[in-house]
């Protein structure tokens, strides 16, 4: 017999539960939404926390929306299909603030502006699907149990036509663990990248065939021990806007090279870092973790000279093809380790430092960064937690917070993209 227990929804935690409190004490439910008074299983007991499973609502939110989606529940790409999308970057703000005041120790704050997406379906250009016996799709939530999808409404339509193609084909992937699906809308094609668990060459003949059968697709990257194997042409070209009124930027992506899902949202985060930068022609700005040059190539065009520094080899080698293919001399690319390179860093103090680093954030970098002494510092993070974090070691370090902006980059989940602006005090 389940133990049903009755619970208003106060509020929202990172990680896209809804928050109840039960005698005192916090109540984390899946798929609720602030507003919600619902039926509940307690699942788990921790000694600070407790964990709901929503066994039925009482009483609706006036955020509560019917999910589009038939697999929401079960596959575990979204969270909140359940909220209605025009309230998802107020929800995501105030968790963000809640984080930064927690983990940061940040009381003294300035506003933060909200970018909100202005497709919450169908944005994504980017698909990662398992597969195994035939079944193609998402991991369930919490499990490595593969939810089997005909389409996905959060992603691209390209991504949704290749989908079907690859569900016709499934009796080919024997030995295939992840497929991973990358288009561009401007190109109208899209690209596959083979991630096999052994014998990647026995997909080579079958590659070329699928080329041959669906024009949409432009190449195939097969994934081996040491490189991937090159089908057709696995690179996409994208054009990006970064401001009205200047010159378009064309950026070829190859396999293994990073790239947000979300096209439109990636060009108001680079207007943004753009914004917040502001860099004259007098300027040296380092642009760490640069990738292929999302940021780097843009502000090159303001700035006197904009030095990348990537690890990642492909992503390197497509950034100088960029700059080159786009007319742009003034930016440089420096292969390496964030941090080995910033150790020996020799070309003289930057004015500016742009960071974007992967979840875990900067901190083992955060005294190389203070101690060039740049003026400004623009702090790009899709992981709040690191973010809150390693802003509290910049102010102890003397720089002030400016300016915050949250980007809705990925609608329909609880995932955020911000962006700081550190100025020296």
């Amino acid at each position: 017999m389940i133990n049903k227990i009755r619970v208003k929804i106060v509020s929202m935690a990172f990680g896209g539960n809804g928050v109840a409190r039960v005698n005192g004490k916090v109540l984390f439910i899946p798929y609720t939404v602030t507003g919600d008074e619902v039926w509940v299983e307690v699942t788990e007991e921790k000694k600070r926390y407790s964990i709901g499973k929503l066994i039925g609502i009482a009483e609706p939110s006036p955020w509560r929306t019917p999910p589009p989606c038939p697999y929401f529940r079960n596959c575990g790409g979204c969270q909140w299909q359940h909220i209605d999308p025009s309230i998802h970057g107020e929800i995501k703000r105030t968790i963000f603030i809640e984080i930064l005041k927690r983990l940061g120790k940040l009381d003294q704050l300035p506003s933060v502006d909200i970018v909100p997406s202005p497709q919450p379906y169908g944005y994504r250009v980017r698909v990662q699907l398992k597969i195994r016996k035939g079944t193609l799709g998402y991991y369930q939530e919490g499990s490595h149990r593969i939810v089997d999808i005909t389409h996905c409404p959060i992603a691209h339509p390209l991504v949704n036509r290749i989908i079907s193609i690859l569900r016709d084909q499934r009796d080919h992937f024997p030995s295939m663990e992840e497929i991973e699906i990358n288009v561009s809308p401007q190109e109208g094609k899209g690209i596959l990248l083979f991630h096999p668990l052994s014998n990647e060459r026995q997909y080579q003949v079958f590659s070329k065939q699928l080329l041959q059968d669906h024009p949409i697709l432009k190449g195939v990257a097969i994934s081996s021990k040491r490189k991937w194997l090159h089908l057709g042409d696995p690179s996409l070209t994208f054009t990006l806007s970064p401001l009205k009124g200047e010159k378009n930027i064309l950026y070829r992506l190859s396999p293994g090279s990073f790239s947000q899902v979300n096209l439109e949202q990636n060009e108001k985060l680079i207007q943004t870092v753009i914004e917040l930068s502001s860099p004259v022609k007098s300027e040296r700005v380092l642009d760490l973790y640069g990738g292929a040059g999302n940021f780097t190539l843009p502000l090159a065009i303001r700035a006197g000279e904009v030095w990348g520094i990537e690890e990642n080899r492909v992503a390197i080698k497509d950034a100088k093809f960029n700059a080159e293919r786009n007319g742009i001399k003034n930016a440089r690319f420096i292969e390496g380790e964030v941090e080995e390179v910033l150790k020996d860093w020799n070309k003289g103090k930057p004015d500016q430092a742009i960071l974007d680093p992967p979840r875990a954030g900067c901190k083992k970098i955060v005294d190389l960064i203070a101690g060039l002494e740049p003026k400004k510092i623009i702090y790009v993070s899709c992981e709040p937690t690191t973010f809150a974090r390693d802003l509290g070691l910049f102010i102890e370090r003397g720089y002030v917070v400016e300016r915050l902006r949250l980007i809705d980059m990925f609608p329909q989940t609880y995932h955020m993209e911000v962006i700081g602006l550190l100025t020296r005090n």
